[in-house]
């Protein structure tokens, strides 16, 4: 079974500023929803988990990510491969984020997933697969922008700044 699902998003920020954090995999990684355990285990290879619930059912994932393509400050691509835990199925997905600045000093990020279930789970009913799918990618859209933007109002305050604070 195949799902693709993509989204866009605007941001408040410069490209530059929106790319730092897409290329920083342990904040995006907060930004993927059911993402745990991401761990780096070569430069551009991370394993991860993610776990998602699906109609009845909890699933998880144990994943290795490799990113295969880095343009900056424009592109991230990214293929994931990993076993379901518990049941029999195998995902395989491509991922990609590409970053365009507009004219009033925002960002407009595109975001997309091809997904390949196989085994039980890619029998297991395309519709419920689609529906939970499309509100991973939204909830991954709104949580991405909520990232970017906390992190340039912590900029914009001072916060994280080396040697700012009482002595």
């Amino acid at each position: 079974m195949a799902l693709d699902t993509s989204g866009a998003i605007t941001v408040a920020v410069d490209r530059a500023t929106a790319f730092a954090v897409v290329s920083d995999p342990v904040r995006l990684a907060r930004c993927i929803p059911g993402c745990q355990e991401l761990r780096e285990v070569a430069p551009d290879r991370y394993t991860a988990v993610l776990t998602s619930r699906v109609a009845f059912m909890t699933l998880s994932f144990k994943v290795a990510i490799d990113v295969v393509s880095i343009d900056p400050p424009a592109t991230i691509k990214a293929r994931i491969t990993g076993d379901a835990v518990g049941l029999s199925g195998h995902v395989v997905a491509a991922a990609s984020v590409h970053l365009d600045e507009t004219a009033d000093r925002q960002t407009i990020i595109r975001y997309a997933t091809e997904i390949g279930l196989t085994g039980r789970l890619g029998g297991l009913g395309q519709p419920v697969f689609r529906a939970t799918s499309a509100k991973m990618a939204r909830e991954f859209g709104e949580n991405l922008k909520a990232e970017i933007e906390r992190g340039e109002a912590d900029r914009g305050s001072g916060v994280g700044d080396r040697g700012s604070g009482a002595a």
